[in-house]
């Protein structure tokens, strides 16, 4: 019997008899991101930029540059390496570019990891090295992006890739795909929601996002299996000016590292700087 097929029964069957202990179990499992191994590309990315630290225990890649400064932000169980195609090709275009690692991933510290840590560091970044242009955010990343921008990080430009709509949505997809019945799933939100601080309901990306209302492109492959892409319409109800691309087959991961997305990006981000730069105008516009 395939493992997870043989999970999900013994979640059925625990989770109505033991609720709360199976809850709990499960949000340490979802709270606690695994370590995975360094891959040669990555190991070249960190010998091309530059390795920084900062808020005592946060780190981050940056690849210099003169122009305006983007920030990227990854997924959960990803990193700053991660984010090299996307990086070079707006290095290529003459930003100054920052990569940064969230608590408990790469290269940072930190004893526990959510959207909310997330987002904290993303606060960090901006006072050690912001103010920033841009700013992209992958999944995970996403949400904590539009959590920041209501803390009050600003940015002119905003990417939300392969970004869940809400973390109510992330924990309740996360119950079903465990097999949780529906009071085990219960007290599984409310574990989460102690440690992040915030009623999940209230942790909506399009919402948060339309506060500050930035010039956001919303990408999404349609095949997208982690995060659903219909996600994307839940978040643009909010955001009704937003651009969107949903490419059709580049899942949840594979998108960070392919050049016609990384192009897009980067065309995103400098179309507001070209025009402005042909019109005369823009040292009003960097930052």
């Amino acid at each position: 019997m395939n493992p997870i097929t043989l999970l999900r029964m013994q979640n059925s069957v625990l989770g109505r008899l033991l609720p709360a202990t199976v809850a709990r179990r499960h949000a340490r499992m979802f709270l606690t991101p695994r370590l995975l191994p360094l891959k040669d590309w990555e190991l070249a990315t960190e010998k091309q930029a530059q390795r920084l630290s900062f808020a005592g225990h946060l780190s981050a890649l940056r690849w210099a540059n003169s122009g305006p400064r983007i920030l990227l932000m990854h997924g959960w169980e990803s990193r700053a390496t991660h984010m090299a195609v996307i990086a070079n090709a707006l290095v290529a275009q003459g930003f100054d570019v920052f990569a940064i690692d969230a608590p408990r991933h790469g290269q940072s510290g930190g004893d526990k990891s959510n959207p909310v840590e997330f987002a904290n560091a993303i606060v960090e970044a901006d006072i050690a090295f912001g103010p920033f242009y841009g700013a992209l955010g992958h999944s995970m990343g996403g949400a904590a992006l539009a959590i920041a921008a209501a803390q009050g990080v600003k940015m002119e430009r905003c990417v939300l890739m392969s970004s869940p709509a809400s973390l109510l949505d992330v924990l309740e997809g996360f119950a079903r795909f465990m097999g949780l019945p529906s009071s085990s799933t219960a007290y599984f939100i409310r574990c989460i929601e102690e440690e992040v601080g915030r009623p999940a309901c209230e942790l909506h990306s399009g919402h948060l996002l339309s506060q500050s209302n930035p010039a956001t492109l919303l990408i999404h492959a349609q095949d997208d299996i982690e995060i659903p892409s219909t996600s994307v319409h839940a978040i643009r109800k909010h955001l009704t000016a937003a651009e969107v691309f949903l490419p059709p087959a580049l899942g949840h991961r594979k998108i960070l590292r392919d050049p016609m997305i990384a192009a897009r990006i980067q065309q995103f981000f400098s179309d507001e700087l070209i025009a402005a730069e042909e019109s005369g105008l823009s040292a009003d516009i960097l930052p």
